[in-house]
């Protein structure tokens, strides 16, 4: 597939963006964009991967986002970036809630940066959109839907209802509002071809006479492969209404409509589609709905929203708004709300019709200084502690090419290397972290961690140490109390606990969690190190004999006689803390 490919285009895309849309602050080192916001109203923050532009910096403006971080290309965005989003935007803000789809970097990043951020006093929420109806219940129950161009709706009716209700809300009452509207949503996208993305050889298993149905929006398969292609028409009446429709599909029917119900149509397109033949599968559409399902929308939209570069697919989004119109009132008595109303609201965000704007906010680079956790809890031996981290990393480095290599079969192949760089962003900074107070120390491990390993695990890890501080701070009675086995107990726990907010896996489900919880069940009953890796162990191998339910394994058709790579790691790093101290 022929495309334009650019230098750098990441970085310049960024630079053009901020030069066509000067109502928009930018730091180019965060890839943070903002406009100014209002005291009186809750600000909204979205992001993610780049590669699917105008989503989601194109979507800020008055009436709608307040900001946007943007990550790599497919890739969220660090929990840096996104906690600097954060503090530029609180400071002139009634709350922060932060928008996103549901994919696992994107709620962990996020979730980890609103933990970071209430633990600075900043009054912050999370909530991730899943509005793909590709994958039923029986596969993605547990990991939810993936987040798609509905997400953009989520973030209208959101920042309509902010602008309308200024004064006269907060961030509960903005996250009932996206909540009642992604559960509203339901989405299916199909594709004749992968996109090509910048830098990167193109690569379609799919033939010339071939096309995915279900397709994601980062270059993942569909949930089917047609061939030979289908007729525009037979594709939108026989495969993609159905899936969004039938009641009798009882694994893919999230959202039921009826025939009088107000609907939004929402035609997006998926980059390579030519607006004459936008136009044609809206109407398209358009007419099916009422022939096949007596359902007339009350708006249709049309257009780019959320992409995936050239892809040459579209996706078809229904929004039941009669059934958001019965929940906004059962939550908001006291307020007149038009749903349609709000849709229609005019907002200045550049990915819609731009009318004027204003100057923007100037960055305050004082908000973006690394800070300490106040009051730091936990005083332990630093000596100990830096032998602990080298024994661990060594042991990883010894143990990477096993890792690695089950995780070629399970996964991508990079669970080694990514561990063994999480273990080095650790010991290349033993010397910048406290030695007198072990919650200081490891808060800023968090973010070496996640800054070194990125991705899902950098993410998964930075929470869990996160969580470890939070139960430092909840355990420990004062700043010179001593870190004792007890401590270290409940302080684990708290951390298991805090994971599981970000994460549905479960012990069984073949992940780490099999390796982690025998780890912290055996020492808050034994109070030995040695007994609880042996429990870590254990935990580790049995992941041979499950069916993997989360993670890449669980896309694998068959991943039982392989042990979970990220689990092995794990008791590859307790091992090597095992080792020094014999």
């Amino acid at each position: 597939m022929k495309s334009f490919e650019v230098q750098e285009p990441l970085q310049k895309s960024i630079e053009g963006f901020a030069q066509s849309n000067p109502s928009l602050a930018v730091v180019p080192e965060d890839r943070v964009f903002y406009r100014a916001g209002d005291k009186s109203q809750v600000a909204l923050i979205s992001g993610g991967g780049a590669g699917h532009e105008p989503a989601h910096a194109g979507f800020i403006g008055k009436g709608m986002l307040t900001g946007a971080v943007v990550g790599d290309i497919f890739a969220s965005p660090s929990t840096r970036q996104i906690l600097h989003g954060i503090k530029l935007i609180a400071k002139d803000s009634n709350g922060i809630l932060l928008i996103l789809m549901n994919y696992t970097g994107d709620v962990l990043h996020f979730g980890l940066s609103a933990e970071r951020a209430r633990a600075l006093g900043i009054d912050c929420r999370v909530i991730a959109v899943g509005d793909d109806v590709a994958v039923g219940r029986e596969k993605g129950g547990k990991v939810g839907r993936r987040g798609l161009a509905g997400t953009i709706l989520v973030e209208k009716l959101t920042g309509a209802f902010v602008t309308r209700f200024a004064g006269q809300h907060n961030l509960a009452d903005a996250y009932k509002v996206a909540d009642i509207s992604r559960n509203a949503l339901v989405t299916i996208g199909s594709s004749i071809d992968h996109c090509k993305v910048p830098g990167r050889k193109f690569e379609s298993e799919l033939g010339e006479n071939s096309m995915e149905l279900g397709m994601g929006i980062h270059n993942e398969p569909g949930a089917h492969v047609l061939t030979p292609i289908p007729a525009t028409e037979d594709l939108i009446e026989n495969q993609m209404l159905p899936k969004l429709l039938d009641p009798s599909d009882k694994d893919r029917y999230f959202v039921p409509f009826e025939k009088d119900d107000e609907v939004v149509l929402l035609v997006n397109n998926l980059g390579g589609v030519s607006n004459l033949i936008m136009s044609s599968i809206a109407a398209i559409t358009t007419d099916l709905l009422k022939k096949k399902y007596g359902i007339v929308p009350k708006q249709t939209i049309t257009g780019c929203l959320m992409t995936s570069f050239n892809m040459d697919g579209f996706s078809i989004t229904l929004m039941n708004v009669s059934k958001i119109s019965k929940e906004m009132k059962a939550a908001f008595p006291d307020k007149e709300i038009d749903v349609m109303q709000l849709l229609r609201d005019p907002t200045d965000a550049p990915g819609w019709p731009i009318s004027s704007y204003e100057l923007p906010p100037t960055v305050d680079h004082e908000l973006l200084k690394d800070e300490e956790i106040p009051h730091g809890v936990g005083h332990y031996d630093f000596d100990s502690f830096a032998k602990w981290m080298k024994g661990a990393a060594a042991n990883v480095e010894k143990e990477e090419p096993r890792i690695t290599q089950l995780d070629t079969l399970v996964g991508d192949g990079d669970c080694g290397y990514t561990l063994l760089a999480g273990c080095k962003g650790i010991t290349d900074n033993l010397d910048k972290i406290s030695k007198t107070h072990l919650s200081s120390a490891m808060d800023k491990i968090s973010e070496y961690v996640e800054a070194s390993m990125g991705g899902t695990s950098g993410g998964l890890y930075s929470i869990l140490i996160s969580g470890f501080v939070h139960g430092l701070q909840a355990t420990c009675k004062d700043s010179s109390e001593k870190v004792t086995p007890e401590v270290l107990a409940k302080s684990f726990q708290i951390a298991l606990d805090t994971l599981y907010h970000y994460t549905n896996a479960r012990p069984g489900a073949s992940t780490m969690i099999d390796a982690l919880v025998p780890f912290i069940d055996e020492f808050a009953k034994t109070h030995d190190f040695k007994k609880a890796v042996e429990a870590a162990d254990k935990g580790a191998q049995s992941t041979a004999d499950i069916v993997a339910e989360f993670g890449r394994a669980s896309y694998v058709e068959n991943s039982q006689g392989i042990p979970d790579p990220g689990a092995v790691g794990l008791v590859a790093f307790l091992k090597g803390v095992e080792g020094t101290m014999q």
